[in-house]
């Protein structure tokens, strides 16, 4: 399995991270597209996250700006897939007690990246599933974890640059 992100001076484009024109709650909510190739062939649907592991310097955890899960078997998850999708989406970590960010949409669905200090590296992982998850919307990423573990047929991870 193979993905790949189209990268803009080896960064997420603006359109999609922090200097995005469209946001809610300050934040930027258009996805970015992803390709996908090689997908093993008993693929049934696909799962993601999207996971800042240098936020772990500020914040004391990575933080959590994506997860979806049931997308149905695709070589390309479109641009703004996020707010197209009608399938389950997780919690983001904006969810969490530590912000005051109140806005369910947001914590729901892509927040995109929006390093505060330096550049950070954004961890994203495509799952390809034996079956669908059956997660509800809202769902938490230690439910992701345990229900898509015994489903994975590949799995592959990228690291992606945000400016800030």
């Amino acid at each position: 399995m193979k993905i790949n992100v189209a990268l803009k001076n080896g960064f997420i484009p603006d359109e999609y991270s922090k200097f995005a024109t469209t946001k809610i709650s300050e934040q930027p909510v258009v996805s970015f597209p992803i390709q996908l190739e090689i997908l093993p062939q008993d693929t049934k649907a696909l799962a993601i996250s999207l996971i800042d592991y240098d936020a772990v310097l500020r914040t004391g955890f990575p933080f959590i700006h994506w997860l979806a899960a049931d997308i149905p078997v695709t070589n390309e998850i479109p641009a703004d897939f996020s707010r197209n999708f009608e399938g389950p989406q997780g919690k983001n970590s904006w969810y969490s007690r530590f912000y005051s960010l109140n806005n369910d949409y947001v914590i729901n669905h892509y927040a995109g990246p929006v390093p505060p200090d330096k550049p950070h590296d954004y961890t994203l992982t495509v799952y390809a599933l034996s079956n669908l998850t059956g997660l509800a919307n809202g769902f938490f990423y230690n439910e992701f974890l345990d229900t898509i573990n015994n489903k994975i047929l590949a799995q592959q991870a990228i690291k992606l640059r945000a400016k800030n």
